[in-house]
Parts: C-alpha cells; structure tokens; sequence
C-alpha cells in the first residue's frame, strides 16, 4: 500500500521530467552563427597626417534590433529564419563591420565608434531602416533588401543622405541568404562612402 502511494505521488514529477526533456534534448538543431564581413579593396592611400578622424554611431529601426537573422513577409510580418542568427545584435555588428570598412577606405587617419561627434573629426550617425530579406506567401526568399539613413558633418557642411542596395537570393539555402546581405551591404557601404566623397571633398 506504501508503495503504491508513493508511485501514485511521484506521477506529477515524473510528467514535469517528461516535459522538459524536449527542451534540454541535446538532438535539438544547435544555433548557427553567421558572420559578415567589412568591405575591402576600397583603399584610397594618403597619408595619415593629412587626412581627418572619423567618429561614426549606427542605431536600427524597431524591429531590427535583434541577433536574429529575418525576412519580411507578404503581410508585413517580420519572419525569423530557424537557428539563424548574428554574432551580436544587429546594431553592434553592423557598427564593427562599417568600422572596419570605413579604416580600410584609407580616407581617415582613424575611425572610432561613438554616440556623440567632437569637434575635431568627421561626423556619421548611421539609422539601419531594411536589413531582411523579402519573403513571398510560399515561403520563398527571393532578394535581400538593406537601407540606410544617414547624416554626415564635415566641417562646416551637414549632409543627409539614404543609400539602398539589394541582392537576390540564389536558393532557399541560409548561406545564399547570408551572402545576399553580405552584397548588399557591401553596396550600401559603397553608396555611403561615395555620399561622402561627394559631400566633404
């Protein structure tokens, strides 16, 4: 009789096990991170001397301030891709990446990441507003879209500006979804930089 209440008490705690296994199975699709890269080949020389210090913040939109790699949907409706994500959330990535590509241009004698401008060097304040890909009502991505505001003081001059860029997806593959925003960021980084060549020659 002892044993058989303490069997009948002991149900509920075998049912809690049972229910948390799913979650802590180690069978579960482990989370894959992908990495983007800075934009290279765009060294223009010069000398560090003569060139100006860059300080450059960049924020995202709602919605994009995540380490999760997204599409949007046919409704409007932001979709995450299953285990895919960023190393970081999307604003810190993107700050490192456009650091880098921004070092390498070979325009500024240094480039650092701040949310306020001084004085002394260039000014970029970046708004990530598209950084998904675009998903049909099949569940097919067929592009990647990436847009991005920006404000860029230069001595005396103020300008604004908005670059767009996208890529197609060649497969419904997460690495051809990844390598789809890595080229468009590329052209947006591109855009950017011709935004300043154009404003503050």
């Amino acid at each position: 009789m002892k044993t058989r209440k303490f069997l009948i008490a002991m149900i509920p705690a075998f049912l809690l096990l049972s229910g948390c296994s799913g979650v802590m199975d180690s069978t579960q699709p482990a989370k894959r991170y992908y990495m983007l890269m800075p934009l290279s080949g765009t060294s223009e020389g010069g000398t560090g001397e003569s060139l100006p210090g860059l300080v450059m913040n960049l924020t995202a939109v709602p919605g994009l301030d995540t380490d999760r790699i997204q599409a949007l949907g046919s409704e409007a409706q932001l979709i995450r891709y299953a285990n895919a994500r960023w190393p970081d959330h999307l604003p810190e990535v993107l700050s490192s990446v456009m650091q880098r590509s921004m070092q390498s241009a070979g325009r500024f004698s240094e480039v650092e990441v701040a949310s306020r401008p001084d004085s002394e060097n260039w000014f970029l304040q970046l708004e990530v507003q598209k950084f998904y890909g675009l998903r049909n009502a099949g569940g097919t991505t067929s592009q990647v879209n990436v847009q991005i505001a920006g404000i860029i003081e230069c001595g005396d001059r103020r300008t604004t500006f908005t670059v767009d860029d996208s890529a197609p997806v060649s497969s419904e593959r997460l690495s051809a979804v990844v390598a789809a925003h890595q080229q468009s960021l590329d052209g947006a980084t591109r855009k950017i930089l011709g935004q300043m060549g154009e404003n503050c020659s």
